[in-house]
């Protein structure tokens, strides 16, 4: 009987959260331009409170001891936080004490160096400022670690330190709070070894379910046309393969220890391979939906499959990420073979809506061939030297005026230092505010930092708003501790999701945090002076990027345009030598063309940022990036067709010397070619469409050449 009951308010519970993911969707859709990402599924809400619990306590110890220094150890606690590299409790015990460290430390020199004078706090602001930014050249980690003890530099600048009992109290206070951060991480939260991974399918469940969402939407707009469709393929085909890589790289993440001794890793490497099969039916079925619009018999019977597929595709991302030692009555093993069985019945019956012959196979031959390599860890002094090593390598190789990370730490760091220059002449309070806008919006790249500053100002002008009526309705430092808690936590919690929401709740945090140690002051005067020191560190970031060495888009957008034909264009020629069949070649080769798509995508949208214009240059690029997606669902149709026969060999030949020509015309080089137009009269309905594909192809990027020669970095 409890079972029962069990059961069926789960199933309440996953309805209600369908019913969110599809709201979510809906918002994402009509999120406001500025906004760059949303993706709701991504909130991580154990991380927002671990850091919510790690502030508050801070504030809390602060208020129960009548001291406000107490407001810097919840600072420290919630950058060492953001600070927590993902991956094994060694490495991220390695990132949260380095930044405690290294933040106390430089932090401290830098308080010391602006409480000797003005020149001596400028030195220590350009020297700390470009080393946090030089830290990007050895990854993700060192970056966030490199960049947020930066900031704890030029936050602490304004904290003026003048004798040694007087620091000491300081930083013993502001460690405390970093300690205290670690300690709670990796104790009360720790992350299971295979968190990562789990939260990673459970994304790529969730990229699959917006998919066949969608593309439902799609078929119930009669006026869904071929702009529609290129949209839905290049934005959602393009999430689902990235957040399949980021999987793949979650996995590979995971301490050999626990590879090669549990039995969770194989059933999740099985559950990665059944992501890559139904993200490749998924393409089908959106192919044949596109073609068949208008002529589809049950276009609102598909609709509702579809539509019922993303339900049940949300239930097993769920299911995937819950761990295996949970009762009988709700195992997950159980509940996901459940799952792929209604999966099944429900392709079948798409499968009649359709009209198409596509079958869905889970759990296909070969599907470990997904796994990757195991590695053994070393022991930590040999992983040490190890990583030393490698380190000093990095640093040589990019000691040069070529290296784009060593120009950005220049840009950063004068970038910074002029920002402090200002406030300080102009002697705008909590000048820190501007110039930790200048470190967190300042990327490599124009096209990356140009998205980011409108993010930080819009989202700073919503949070300085936030901060205002908050402050009008809380006074006392108990009120303004518990009203941090649910800010920390939802900017933690929606930092995956989006950077203005980010900046949204962080605004009225540190607003709050600064009006707990100085109590008395005006909200709206901080609120307000927050937002104008944001903009004016957004306006000098953007100066920097398009004056001081701007670093463009490195390649030659031809050259990513090429490679995308190609692989996609291989991808074809494989799905006809095996069409109807399995072969893990051909997976390799359609995980070359999404991959290489994307690239082309992200390459053209980073260089229309750069331009900010549109040409017919773009125009040209779009539609020929939508046209390879064209011919990637094609591809992936015939795959799954049971009564596609194998291509002849003239078609495929004809496929391959097209292939050739456009190679060499995006390249530069030369090739003589003889284009005759390929004879429809014995192809199968997939075939007739792909040769129609590559003609339209060739004839935009080769009998018209103008139409990209603007298209260049």
């Amino acid at each position: 009987m409890f079972g029962h009951f069990h059961r069926r308010a789960k199933h309440a519970a996953n309805r209600r959260l369908n019913t969110l993911h599809a709201l979510a969707d809906y918002v994402s859709r009509r999120r406001p331009v500025w906004m760059v990402s949303f993706a709701m599924d991504e909130t991580n809400l154990s991380e927002g409170l671990r850091a919510a619990c790690a502030s508050t306590a801070m504030l809390l110890l602060g208020y129960l001891l009548h001291n406000p220094l107490f407001a810097w150890a919840a600072i420290g606690a919630f950058w060492t936080c953001l600070a927590d590299a993902a991956g094994s409790n060694r490495m991220r015990f390695a990132s949260m004490l380095s930044f405690a460290l290294l933040s106390t430390l430089c932090g401290g020199i830098t308080a010391f160096a602006s409480g000797a004078g003005a020149l001596a706090a400028t030195v220590a602001i350009l020297l700390f400022s470009t080393a946090g930014a030089l830290a990007r050249v050895w990854g993700a980690a060192a970056s966030q670690v490199g960049i947020l003890a930066a900031t704890a530099c030029v936050v602490m600048v304004d904290k003026p330190l003048h004798d040694a009992r007087e620091a000491l109290a300081f930083l013993a206070i502001y460690l405390f709070g970093c300690l205290f951060a670690v300690v709670l991480s990796l104790t009360v939260w720790r992350i299971h070894p295979f968190g990562p991974s789990r939260n990673a399918l459970r994304a790529v469940y969730g990229r699959l379910a917006d998919i066949a969402l969608d593309s439902a939407r799609l078929l119930r707009q009669e006026t869904a046309d071929f702009g529609h469709w290129a949209r839905h393929a290049a934005t959602y085909r393009g999430q689902a393969r990235a957040a399949l890589e980021t999987a793949r790289k979650a996995l590979a993440k995971v301490p050999y220890a626990r590879s090669g001794k549990r039995e969770t890793y194989e059933n999740l490497l099985l559950a990665l391979a059944d992501t890559e099969r139904l993200f490749a039916y998924l393409i089908a079925v959106t192919d044949a939906c596109e073609r068949g619009h208008h002529t589809l018999h049950e276009p609102r019977r598909a609709a509702r499959i579809l539509s019922a597929l993303a339900e049940v595709m949300l239930r097993i991302g769920r299911a995937v990420s819950e761990p295996n030692d949970k009762p009988v009555v709700d195992d997950p093993a159980t509940t996901r073979a459940a799952l792929q069985r209604r999966l099944q019945k429900l392709a079948g019956a798409l499968e009649t809506a359709l009209g198409e012959p596509l079958a869905l196979k889970l759990r296909a031959t070969g599907a470990l061939e997904f796994e990757p390599a195991p590695r053994r860890e070393a022991v930590w002094w040999q992983a040490a030297a190890d990583n030393l090593a490698r380190a000093f390598m990095t640093l040589k190789a990019n000691a040069t005026l070529q290296s784009i990370g060593l120009r950005h730490a220049a840009r950063v760091g004068v970038a910074v230092t002029a920002g402090f220059i200002i406030v300080r002449a102009l002697h705008l309070p909590f000048g820190y505010w501007a110039t930790m806008a200048i470190l967190l919006i300042l990327q490599p790249s124009i096209a990356a930092t140009w998205p980011r500053s409108i993010e930080r100002a819009a989202g700073s002008i919503a949070g300085g708003l936030l901060a205002a009526a908050i402050g009008f309705a809380i006074h006392s430092p108990i009120g303004i501790s518990l009203i941090v808690f649910p800010l920390v936590c939802a900017t933690m919690a929606l930092r995956p999701v989006s950077y203005s929401l980010f900046v949204l709740f962080l605004t009225p945090t540190f607003v709050l945090v600064a009006d707990f140690a100085t109590p008395g002051a005006s909200e709206l005067i901080y609120a307000l002076t927050r937002l104008g020191n944001n903009v004016l560190g957004c306006s000098i970031a953007l100066l920097a990027t398009f004056v001081l060495w701007p670093s463009r888009e490195p390649i030659d957008f031809r050259t990513r345009l090429a490679d995308a034909v190609a692989a996609n264009l291989n991808y074809l020629v494989g799905a006809l030598e095996h069409a109807g069949g399995e072969d893990i070649e051909v997976e390799r080769l359609r995980r070359a063309a999404g991959l290489a798509s994307n690239n082309a995508e992200e390459a053209f949208n980073r260089l229309r940022l750069e331009r900010l214009e549109s040409s017919l240059a773009d125009r040209a690029a779009i539609t020929a990036l939508a046209l390879l997606r064209r011919v990637a669902g094609t591809a992936t149709r015939m795959r799954f067709a049971t009564n596609q026969a194998r291509a002849d060999g003239a078609l495929i030949d004809w496929i391959a010397a097209v292939n050739r020509e456009i190679d060499a015309h995006l390249r530069g080089t030369t090739l003589d070619a003889n284009y005759a137009a390929f004879a429809r009269g014995h192809l199968s309905l997939a075939e007739a469409d792909a040769v129609n594909q590559i003609a339209q192809l060739r004839r935009l990027l080769v009998e018209e050449p103008a139409n990209l020669n603007d298209r260049r970095s």
